[in-house]
């Protein structure tokens, strides 16, 4: 399979909280797409953490296949999207993973696309070692006159542009943006942060309706939406990061467990389900990204506050 394999070690992004961060120089911007991340060859498909995912998109690889060279490797993310809601649709996506035999059923309901921002290798070229600005080049010749399933993804050096993408794009399910050094190489060395990630970020109350940890001082908090429920009770939305221990112990006063348990998995792929006490709920203030806005805590959100002058049963 060429000179890069598709189990290269993928280039990743540190979070930050300003699309100039600190030490950042002549910087390119690009959506943060809310899908998986992959590299694509040869009408393959691995995970960024080397993964075959080649039989769950058959939508999509003859696809692939068909128009790229055997040995082009590209680096993008794999997307689905929801034409009614007008935004991405990660459920849709992850949908495939646990579809078994009704894999070309559920890929028909919910089509993916693969967006590309970057190459890493074209004929007998490794371009890893090229700055960005050199393999963008090659990536747009690559896929000039493509299109859909295979999207070129949208690239910008103007800040103006990019702070008003990171304005407007969220609303249809683009987590933030990345931004990235024009004149920097690919990493060829795995778990390399050499990209920027800005993430939009909201703020809003949901439900605390349980904890993990210790009553005294719980490592976690479990939340639901407000007014989101089944026969009564609130559905599990996700969980806090992880609190410290003067957070915690500040929290302690406003558990009041109900005696009820559950196990739950708050990552997809974890090892083991977690145990959560339940608790009368409470209204806490969070800070969540760009997927709350569908309605699911895809990542843990960050605490800010709880909020006991709030009634549960009114909500934010």
């Amino acid at each position: 399979m060429g000179v890069v394999s598709l189990q290269a070690p993928v280039a990743l992004a540190r979070l930050v909280d300003d699309l100039v961060p600190s030490g950042a120089r002549d910087l390119v911007w690009e959506p943060k797409w809310d899908g998986y991340r992959a590299l694509v060859g040869g009408g393959r498909i691995y995970s960024r953490n080397g993964t075959n995912l080649t039989a769950l998109f058959p939508d999509l690889t003859p696809v692939l296949a068909a128009r790229l060279p055997d040995d082009l490797v590209l680096d993008g993310e794999l997307i689905a999207w929801d034409p009614a809601a007008g935004r991405l649709d990660f459920e849709g996506l992850q949908a495939r993973m646990t579809a078994g035999r009704r894999i070309r059923a559920v890929a028909a309901r919910r089509p993916a696309q693969f967006v590309v921002f970057d190459v890493l290798a074209a004929g007998t070229r490794d371009l890893r070692g090229r700055p960005l600005r050199e393999r963008r080049a090659l990536l747009e010749a690559a896929l000039r006159g493509m299109a859909s399933p295979i999207v070129l993804c949208q690239q910008t050096d103007d800040l103006a542009l990019a702070r008003e993408w990171f304005r407007t794009l969220t609303a249809g399910g683009i987590e933030g943006l990345v931004g990235k050094d024009a004149g920097g190489t690919y990493p060829t060395v795995p778990g390399q942060r050499v990209w920027w990630e800005v993430k939009a970020k909201q703020t809003l109350d949901m439900l605390a309706i349980g904890f993990t940890g210790d009553a005294l001082s719980p490592s976690a908090l479990v939340l639901a939406f407000p007014g989101d429920s089944e026969d009564g009770q609130p559905v599990t939305a996700g969980s806090t990061t992880s609190l410290s221990q003067a957070a915690g112990r500040g929290l302690a006063p406003l558990l009041r467990p109900t005696g009820e348990t559950f196990q739950r998995s708050f990552a997809w792929g974890s090892a083991a389900p977690t145990q959560v006490t339940v608790v009368e709920p409470f209204v806490v203030e969070v800070e969540a990204d760009a997927s709350a806005a569908d309605g699911v805590l895809r990542h843990a959100v960050r605490l800010h506050r709880a909020r006991p002058d709030i009634d549960p049963a009114e909500g934010s």
